[in-house]
């Protein structure tokens, strides 16, 4: 993803090691530790049974809007999603690009227009091995992006808390697409880190739905 970037480098394995589990920091994030991860937009084949992605403008809209996407309270981690998020200023902004794009196609305007949110939240371990698992889950979103050809419209997350909790985010152009990586090599083998790396963790699902007629985003479990 072509994002304005205050770094383009990855933190060092003592870094990384010493908890400091980020790739780089967008110049719109909330603050010095959030992140919007920027992929690079590299055109792959999809896999087997991967998918196959066509950007619209839509998708566009709403992959520029996601930049401003920052927490509105501290809690964040544990609270509500929906409430959690400055949703409000990302409408605004997609309804401000409505004409932008006009070279990509439209979605079906018989279709629902709606993206589909992964949130994952977990308490860490104390002795997780934050490079192996840091590494893990960037070649996972990585592969995913590549493999979809850009499916995976946003991928956010943050440090932890004082009581080890996290979450991560991301935003797809369908469910179907994002189910479809879980068979992907790199996703199974972050996934093969949970055990060792999370006293716990959940995982839930959001549509992202977009009302015309109150030109705003309306996030409902999915």
């Amino acid at each position: 993803m072509s994002y304005v970037l205050i770094s383009d480098t990855y933190p060092t394995r003592d870094q990384l090691a010493s908890g400091a589990n980020h790739l780089v920091v967008d110049s719109l994030a909330s603050s010095a530790s959030t992140l919007v991860c920027p992929f690079q937009h590299h055109a792959s084949k999809p896999g087997k049974n991967i998918l196959k992605y066509f950007p619209t403008k839509e998708d566009e809209r709403i992959r520029q809007s996601l930049k401003l996407l920052k927490t509105v309270r501290n809690d964040f981690r544990t609270a509500n999603y929906a409430q959690s998020f400055n949703w409000s200023e990302i409408s605004q902004e997609y309804n401000r690009l409505q004409d932008s794009h006009a070279h990509l196609p439209s979605r079906d305007p018989a279709e629902e227009l709606s993206w589909y949110a992964v949130v994952f939240r977990s308490k860490r371990r104390a002795d997780c091995n934050n490079v192996d698992l840091f590494m893990a889950d960037k070649n996972a979103y990585e592969e995913a992006y590549r493999m979809t050809n850009g499916s995976l419209l946003v991928y956010w997350y943050t440090d932890l808390d004082a009581d080890n909790n996290c979450l991560a985010t991301c935003v797809w152009s369908s469910r179907d697409i994002a189910r479809s990586v879980n068979s992907l090599p790199a996703h199974k083998e972050a996934a093969s880190l949970a055990a060792g790396s999370y006293v716990h963790y959940h995982i839930d699902r959001y549509r992202i739905q977009w009302r015309t007629e109150d030109k705003s985003f309306d996030l409902t479990p999915w």
